[in-house]
């Protein structure tokens, strides 16, 4: 057998593995997202907004303001509870800002981008309340200030592969079962138990997960829309 031979043998094997790998990602679960669990919820907050008048953006705005409660809740009162309580009614009120939207058929780019802007903003804002107050706090050999860092990096690399794969032509976004939602609502738990530290930790590892197969997922998308 010729050395020319057996490389592309190789080659075509990598590339059958590559394939089959990637599949195999794509059709992990990704449907049992918790938006689906609290959408009666925010249905019912989101219509009686839109009647009165309310815009999308204030609804956006708002749910900034409960991210700077949560950030005052844990540094000044010192309180789980009340830290934990603000950032699920900060995720709750991020979700009824769409749904507005939708109800009043006023999406926009400019909506949408806004929309993200904050809601970034307010992922800064409470885990920097964590960063603040548990300063020097160590979770299995690794000091807060490094989760946080690792929550940070897995935040933004969750959402900065899904809106590179958006531009270049993915479709099949809306994948990981550690979108927002899901992040956050891991901190409220874990707040309102009392184990915010845990919570980071849970936290960093699921964002980051999240990150690698969004990026493996994608990959996959972009390859086959090329071929």
């Amino acid at each position: 057998m010729s050395p020319t031979f057996q490389m592309a043998c190789c080659s075509r094997m990598r590339s059958y593995i590559d394939q089959r790998f990637i599949a195999g990602v794509s059709r992990f679960p990704s449907k049992f997202r918790v938006r689906r669990v609290f959408r009666g919820l925010v249905m019912a907050i989101a219509r009686p907004l839109a009647r009165a008048g309310v815009r999308a953006d204030t609804v956006s705005y708002l749910s900034l303001f409960f991210a700077y409660l949560a950030f005052i809740s844990l540094l000044v009162f010192q309180s789980p509870i009340l830290f934990g309580c603000s950032v699920f009614i900060a995720g709750l009120l991020d979700g009824v800002d769409g749904a507005v939207a939708r109800e009043t058929s006023s999406g926009s780019s400019r909506g949408a981008f806004t929309d993200s802007v904050l809601d970034k903003a307010a992922e800064i804002i409470i885990l920097f309340a964590i960063l603040l107050v548990f300063s020097g706090s160590v979770v299995l050999g690794l000091s807060v200030e490094s989760w946080v860092f690792l929550a940070v990096s897995g935040w933004l690399m969750t959402s900065y592969t899904r809106a590179r794969a958006e531009s270049l032509g993915a479709r099949d976004l809306d994948i990981g079962l550690g979108g927002r939602s899901e992040r956050l609502l891991i901190l409220v738990v874990f707040s309102l138990l009392g184990l915010i530290l845990w919570g980071i930790v849970v936290v960093s590892l699921v964002s980051l997960g999240t990150a690698v197969y969004r990026a493996i997922h994608y990959s996959g998308q972009i390859r086959d829309s090329l071929q």
